[in-house]
């Protein structure tokens, strides 16, 4: 807690003195203002402290990293490589070069992300702004290192055995596709750093590789990068790795990463180092143990354990419990000669990425993806469909979802995309779903085209209802949502028409009809009689959301049009009248709805059975017309007879003024007693 209170304070502190400051708002200071948490707390990358901050204007998430200059060295002046310092004043000098030193290192972190562009190299923002206090920059939004990531998995594993629940966040845990996945990428990274950019890293360690919002790996920590050659063309120079204790290890080389060759060969910089290096991480991923060897920054112990663990192998017993092909990669790495060491390119065609749903992963991407034909992408997402369920819901919300929307422009491959996006789509909770899903897949509700996009959207709407409270949808949704449903209304293709009308009722009980209604829009006037039928079962289906009057003023007038003498749209119209004569005015039932059930009666392709419930829905409808009508007309009367002064109720007997607003007697006790008997009556007379 003091930590976050500590790292909030500083981070609140350097945006008071930074430009940043008038262009991003930090997530912390955000969410203080409302009384709620961050969404992402602050993380430690090294010597760097990194937030969620959203730019004030366009609303663009980035990560704005943060290093305090007083950090970078040792209040006291500590030892070093030499020794102690003689003296006050030269403690201060030693100080002064340390803390210039680390500087350098950093700046040269931030230029070279500039610099490098890559999709597998962190992405920077902003550029780095230099104050009195503090170094800063901004790149994208990222999530955690990896070293934090491996923490978080092997925290949630050990909770697993003991039968805890993890505390870790489940973001940040890593499963084998993620792994394979992200180390694909780094290996891409080193690929194009060795092969495009001539350049080593010269520190990759698990605190150099960073994940992304997105769930991507991305390389980063370039303050000790070496070009292979100098500007003159000349090879890059051996320098020796001394240790400071002096200045932060993040600003250092880790001896546990450092190549054999480098640290006692004396060889000169070379891509081999970096391979290395990544033999390493893997280790630490799998292993969760860090990397092969600790040296505690100690040339003479990195020499006995590069002697013991590599040249006689004693490092391999490590290895025992992984799968065969972690163990193939990780002896073609973890090498004591860079000779038989694997490349960046050679890494990425080892069978350790051989794996159907790492193929699946690599088939999605974007160079991939598009490199195909049309049948073979549509082919893919095809047989997608049945792979998904093996991904992690998290794989598919952060590495498969993505990839999909990204190819919806192409309205072709709509169809096959869709069933993909609403299996992953439902497996979110509602607020994910809210947040993440949805403002991607609006724009595909406006579409037409192709037929079977509009169906596969329309009968998964019930998926969106779910997701989405009512109030989500009359709040702004809506405005995206009904154009589907309306378009697909004035559809020709009568499959789409019919998938429309069945969708209506449904989302009658979520939307307001009262204000907007879509049943003018109904294709009730068609030659094809399934259309007509269908259309009317959708009328049936809405008659208990819709208010009087528009049933009155819109929906009866409708079915006054109706010219068809066909039976089963007859029979359909009647079926409807009727629900509506349950709830419509009996002024409307007399003038509106009988005329038309008289008059459509009389079709001449009724049979008699068909007649027969003509009749009975008119005698309903005409004994509730004459019920009520005469019950108003006899309270009329009875208004009339009191507005003249007689006191007495229609019985003779004089009103009792007590008993009737009490409900206990008198007029209405009378007048209850008698209705009572009517039905009686009734019954007898019939």
């Amino acid at each position: 807690m003091e930590f976050a209170t500590s790292l909030f304070s500083t981070a609140s502190s350097l945006v008071a003195r930074s430009q940043l400051a008038s262009s991003y708002t930090l997530a912390s200071a955000q969410q203080q203002q409302q009384g709620h948490p961050p969404p992402q707390p602050p993380i430690q990358v090294g010597v760097w402290k990194v937030e969620r901050a959203t730019h004030n204007s366009n609303g663009k998430q980035v990560s704005i990293w943060t290093c305090e200059r007083s950090s970078l060295v040792a209040s006291s002046s500590g030892s070093s490589s030499g020794g102690r310092s003689g003296s006050t004043s030269s403690g201060a000098s030693a100080n002064a070069r340390r803390l210039e030193k680390a500087i350098d290192v950093l700046k040269k972190e931030t230029s070279s992300l500039s610099r490098l562009r890559h999709p597998c190299i962190l992405e920077m923002a902003e550029p780095m702004e230099e104050t009195r206090s503090y170094i800063t920059f901004a790149t994208e939004p990222v999530t955690a290192s990896l070293r934090q990531a491996i923490s978080a998995s092997a925290s949630a594993a050990d909770s697993s055995r003991r039968g805890r629940r993890s505390e870790s966040d489940p973001d940040l845990e890593l499963d084998e596709v993620e792994i394979q996945k992200g180390l694909s990428q780094v290996g891409k990274g080193l690929q194009f750093l060795h092969e495009s950019a001539k350049l080593v890293h010269g520190n990759l360690t698990t605190d150099s590789i960073i994940i992304n919002s997105k769930g991507d790996w991305k390389l980063s920590g370039f303050g000790l990068s070496t070009y292979l050659f100098g500007p003159d063309g000349v090879p890059a120079k051996w320098e020796f790795p001394e240790h400071d204790y002096g200045i932060p290890a993040s600003c250092q080389r880790d001896y546990d990463y450092i190549a054999p060759e480098y640290i006692l060969d004396e060889s000169s910089p070379a891509p081999s180092n970096d391979l290395y290096s990544l033999g390493c991480v893997i280790h630490a991923i799998h292993t969760r143990t860090g990397p092969p060897f600790s040296n505690r920054n100690n040339l003479e112990n990195a020499r006995t354990n590069i002697e013991d663990g590599l040249s006689r192998g004693l490092v391999r017993p490590q290895w025992r419990k992984l799968n065969e092909e972690a163990q193939s990669v990780l002896s073609q790495l973890v090498t004591r000669y860079p000779s038989s060491r694997l490349s960046a390119t050679t890494f990425l065609a080892h069978s350790y990425f051989s794996s159907l749903l790492v193929s699946t992963l690599r088939f999605l991407e974007r160079d991939s993806f598009a490199a195909q034909s049309s049948e073979a992408q549509a082919s893919f997402l095809k047989g997608l469909v049945g792979v998904l369920p093996r991904f992690s819901d998290k794989v598919n919300r952060r590495k498969v979802l993505p990839c999909l929307l990204e190819e919806t422009r192409k309205a072709g491959l709509v169809p096959f995309l869709l069933p993909n996006i609403l299996y992953i789509a439902g497996k979110m909770d509602t607020d994910t779903f809210r947040t993440e899903a949805l403002p991607q897949i609006k724009p595909l509700f406006a579409i037409k085209e192709p037929p079977q996009a509009v169906i596969s959207l329309l009968d998964n709407l019930p998926l969106f209802i779910e997701k989405c409270t009512p109030a989500v949808f009359r709040e702004g949704n809506l405005a995206e949502v009904m154009p589907l449903v309306y378009g697909a209304l004035e559809s020709d293709n009568p499959v789409v028409l019919e998938r429309a009308l069945k969708t209506v009722p449904s989302l009658c009980e979520t939307l307001d009809y009262t204000v907007s209604s879509p049943i003018s829009r109904c294709p009730l006037f068609t030659t094809i009689n399934s259309i007509s039928h269908s259309t009317l079962i959708c009328f049936h289906s809405m008659i208990k959301i819709l208010d009087k009057f528009t049933l009155t003023e819109k929906l009866v007038p409708l079915l006054a049009k109706i010219k068809t003498k066909e039976p089963s749209v007859m029979v359909a119209t009647l079926a409807v009248h009727e629900e509506m004569g349950k709830k419509c005015e009996i002024e409307a039932i007399a003038t509106l709805i009988l005329p038309q059930l008289w008059a459509m009666s009389m079709g001449p392709l009724l049979n008699a059975a068909q007649f027969a419930k003509f009749m009975a829905v008119i005698k309903r409808l005409g004994t509730r017309v004459e019920e009520e009508h005469s019950k108003h007309l006899n309270e009329l009367k009875r208004l009339e007879d009191s507005a003249s002064g007689n006191k007495t109720a229609s019985n003779g007997q004089e009103v009792d003024f007590e008993s009737l607003v009490r409900g206990g007697g008198g007029l209405w006790a009378e007048e209850n007693r008698v209705s009572r008997h009517i039905p009686l009556v009734r019954r007898a007379r019939s």
